[in-house]
């Protein structure tokens, strides 16, 4: 159950300076902390009893904000560690080039990615980017986990012939 908006209105007054400053010493990145504390007033919005049944609400709202703050940096890591990969698998084709072919070459393969049906292209992103299984795809979309696995394999043959095109 949602806490009433006066909570909300309080806990925002009285923590959000605060979560955002220490969200920022955990992150040292300004965006990143702004969205850590939004997350937290969302999650707090969503459901009251994390704060009602607390001992400590100060105690409750750091552990969440420290929480969110290491799991984002998770994500960051972890998508940055995917770019990397993807940027060895196709090296050279997403770097700026003053060779007007490679140019070319470049734009080709992104509207190849943007060709692929969007449930194709979906898998391929949330696998490769977002590193999640075949398995945590599919609870996601409610699909099983062979139906993604095959999204991803006809995603990557599309591209694989688009590159043949191009080469």
């Amino acid at each position: 159950m949602p806490p009433d908006e006066a909570t909300l209105t309080r806990l925002q007054a009285d923590y959000a300076v605060s979560a955002y400053r220490f969200t920022w010493s955990v992150t040292k990145d300004e965006s990143l902390a702004q969205e850590v504390v939004q997350e937290l007033f969302l999650k707090l919005a969503r459901d009251a009893g994390v704060i009602s049944t607390a001992q400590s609400e100060r105690a409750v709202i750091f552990t969440l904000t420290r929480n969110l703050a290491l799991d984002a940096l998770r994500r960051r890591s972890s998508r940055e560690e995917a770019m990397q990969r993807f940027a060895d698998e196709l090296p050279g084709w997403f770097l700026p080039s003053a060779d007007a072919e490679a140019e070319e070459t470049r734009t080709q393969i992104t509207a190849a990615l943007a060709a692929l049906p969007e449930e194709q292209r979906s898998v391929i992103h949330l696998h490769v980017w977002e590193q999640m299984s075949f398995r945590e795809i599919g609870e996601m979309l409610g699909l099983p986990t062979q139906t993604i696995a095959s999204r991803y394999r006809y995603g990557l043959e599309k591209l694989r012939a688009q590159k043949h095109t191009l080469v």
